[in-house]
């Protein structure tokens, strides 16, 4: 006797957990190095990485072109260091943070404000 189990992507994902100061934003892919964020031109670090909603590697460089909802993080300088692009459903939820106990970073903070 065989038994055929489907497995279907919604269910089979597990909800991703994002670290504690990460920041949502809309995101467009200029160029290899190049993005716009929330409307505002901005570098993307060294070595950045972005994942897709499947959680895996993306090459920036098949993005160009591209706008997305993502949750990113970045590096001391102000330069974008990662960046996860969601699904649909994780756009809609509100930025959760990585522990449980922690805050939630609200989905309307200002990425764009850093003191000097």
């Amino acid at each position: 006797m065989t038994v055929a189990l489907a497995v279907f992507p919604s269910e089979a994902q597990a909800q991703r957990l994002f670290p504690q100061k990460v920041q949502r934003g809309k995101i467009t892919f200029v160029n290899t190095r190049e993005v716009m964020l929330n409307d505002r031109p901005e570098r993307l670090a060294p070595g950045v990485v972005v994942r897709n909603e499947r959680n895996t590697i993306a090459l920036t460089g098949s993005l160009r072109g591209n706008s997305y909802t993502v949750n990113y993080l970045r590096d001391p300088m102000g330069l974008v260091r990662e960046v996860w692009i969601l699904s649909p459903a994780e756009a809609e939820r509100p930025v959760r943070p990585a522990y449980r106990g922690q805050p939630a970073v609200p989905a309307e903070a200002d990425p764009t404000v850093y003191a000097n």
